[in-house]
């Protein structure tokens, strides 16, 4: 009697320390963790923010994630207004690009590596089927860089055997200024131009490159009315924008709309930029273990074999291997207007320097 007299009152006084304990822990307030996320990435990490539902790390310390949504050149672009300081700046960042952290290191921000890659998405050409006809004489010549440096030469779609009411040839990319899908498409002409993947000191500042690529450049209506989305723009119709070159993720997420105009004719170019999506976290001498911890979970959370499958939803590819039809939507759908769930990636342009990478972006903003 004595003894079970014992086991019950220790039964009791464990069983009051695990809810007291987890009272104590419910009424500490959590610890709250900023990751600034490039806007492509944004939904995708929501999501699976939200699957965690406030965690605890250390085994005590629950924690809040909250995202910031940030374009990658307002971190490392000269002039912008996002300044990172030692009191003011998120506790990690998915960036769009390891173009992007490496810039940002060089700028002398204190961020150390979490994940090399949470997902990718590539630079895919695309324009309505009338125009595209025109511009790849029904088909003989791919749709990349050589034959819209054409057509942007030509100036009038008149001038191209297309139709006189169509008049101008209206192209679209990002502002290269603002959004790191408009500089990559940058890199692809550049190396398209140079046929190389290497940019030597001299090839994105070389008068014959931007001659070559001003018709290009003039030929974007306006990067103001393209707004942050020029997929999303270009949706509008044959109006405002004819042919484009966008992440793939764009394309999938604003396919629809464009159909609801006429069909699309989708080609991947020949030299392409990844974005790949790395992780960083912020490390000085104020950051603490509980910190470190909750930033590497939500790392592996988002490397996680559920979280890399969610990425199809959103439009973006796994870290490795490649979307699948069935569990694929987005991607299904992208197929018979040039989608492939296996493209052909091309030759991958390499990180300029960002002196270079910053002159060609001032250059573009002078030339538009």
């Amino acid at each position: 009697m004595r003894r079970g007299t014992i086991f019950v009152l220790l039964f009791i006084l464990v069983a009051g320390g695990i809810v007291g304990a987890s009272y104590f822990l419910r009424s500490q307030p959590p610890l709250e963790i900023t990751i600034a996320v490039d806007p492509l990435a944004r939904e995708w990490v929501q999501q699976a923010v939200n699957s965690l539902n406030e965690p605890v790390v250390n085994a005590t310390r629950r924690v809040k994630f909250t995202i910031l949504t940030v374009d990658d050149l307002d971190v490392w672009q000269q002039g912008q207004t996002q300044n990172w300081t030692a009191t003011n700046h998120p506790d990690a960042w998915l960036a769009a690009s390891s173009l992007s952290t490496q810039y940002a290191q060089q700028n002398g921000l204190p961020l150390v590596d979490v994940q090399p890659s949470l997902a990718r998405t590539v630079l895919v050409w695309g324009g309505y089927a009338s125009r595209v006809a025109v511009v790849t004489a029904n088909g003989a010549n791919p749709l990349d860089w050589e034959s819209v440096v054409a057509a942007a030469e030509a100036e009038l779609w008149s001038n191209l055997g297309g139709e006189a009411d169509w008049r101008f040839v209206k192209l679209a990319f990002a502002q290269p200024s603002r959004k790191i899908g408009g500089l990559a498409v940058l890199l692809s002409g550049a190396g398209t131009f140079n046929q190389s993947t290497a940019f030597a000191s001299n090839i994105l500042n070389s008068g014959a490159f931007r001659n070559w690529l001003l018709p290009i450049v003039q030929s974007v209506p306006n990067f103001t009315t393209l707004g942050s989305d020029p997929a999303a723009t270009m949706a509008r119709g044959t109006s405002t924008v004819e042919i484009g070159i966008f992440p793939e993720a764009q394309w999938l997420l604003n396919l629809n709309g464009m159909l609801n105009n006429e069909p699309v004719q989708l080609s991947y170019p020949a030299y392409q930029f990844t974005l790949n999506f790395p992780m960083l976290r912020w490390q000085d001498t104020t950051t603490t273990d509980d910190q470190r911890a909750a930033v590497e979970l939500l790392g592996n959370t988002l490397a996680s074999a559920a979280q890399q499958a969610k990425l199809v939803e959103y439009g973006l590819r796994p870290v490795s291997g490649e979307p699948e039809e069935a569990t694929a939507p987005l991607f299904a759908a992208g197929i018979p207007y040039g989608i492939q769930l296996i493209p052909n990636y091309g030759q991958m342009v390499e990180i300029p320097s960002r002196t270079d990478a910053q002159g060609l972006i001032q250059w573009v903003a002078s030339n538009q």
